[in-house]
């Protein structure tokens, strides 16, 4: 069920957005049930009993395939990051480092083929996946960088708000994960419907500041 909501939501896209790009053989819906697949078969138990799943993929196509996706390549590996991002929240799977998805021709392969690398692979500054996404979909990847949110135009989510505060918020990396931190606010800051004032961030957490809304993603 789950790998078919997946499916459905990257037709509707090549249908709709990405339809005008892809005369290949090899369908990005293709792609993404054969990553699927890959995570299935090369997920491990981590050392809490919670199930690991890939996080990098090297998804090689054939010369033809890879000349038919070449002006829709980025967006293309934006979805199906995306697609893997929904399927292992719904599986309830976790990742030792961000998602990433890279395109690649590989000459020896036939038109309509593909091969995928898969590794689990931490993220090369050794921190924790996380990103925090915004209303218009833009998607910031955390590290050790503190994160200020507020109507001040230097913070690094500036947020054009009269109800915010000018320091409303920060997020920064501590030993337990990546903390909300609420700056003695005017307002303060809700996490899925509650007042914080401090609040180790969980995937998929819904963070508000007014009627601005952050949602938090550990991958």
């Amino acid at each position: 069920m789950v790998i078919k909501k997946v499916e459905n939501k990257l037709e509707k896209l090549v249908e709709g957005t990405f339809a005008r790009f892809f005369s290949s053989e090899l369908k990005p819906v293709e792609i993404s049930r054969r990553i699927v697949r890959e995570i299935e078969l090369n997920r491990s138990i981590g050392v809490n009993g919670d199930y690991l799943a890939p996080n990098d993929f090297e998804v090689a196509i054939s010369q033809n395939d890879y000349a038919n996706f070449i002006t829709a390549k980025d967006p293309l590996q934006k979805e199906l990051e995306e697609t893997i991002r929904d399927y292992c929240y719904q599986e309830e799977y976790i990742f030792l480092g961000s998602v990433n998805v890279k395109l690649k021709m590989e000459e020896q392969l036939r038109t309509g083929t593909l091969r995928i690398d898969t590794r689990l692979k931490q993220n090369a500054n050794g921190c924790p996946p996380g990103a925090l996404i915004l209303p218009d979909g833009q998607r910031i990847t955390l590290d050790n960088t503190v994160i200020s949110i507020g109507r001040l135009q230097e913070s690094t989510i500036f947020v054009n708000d009269p109800n915010i505060s000018r320091n409303q918020a920060k997020v920064h990396l501590r030993e337990s994960g990546y903390l909300l931190s609420d700056l003695d606010s005017t307002n303060g800051t809700l996490v899925n419907g509650f007042r914080i004032s401090e609040h180790v961030l969980i995937d998929h957490d819904q963070i508000e500041f007014g009627t601005f809304k952050i949602r938090f993603e550990a991958s």
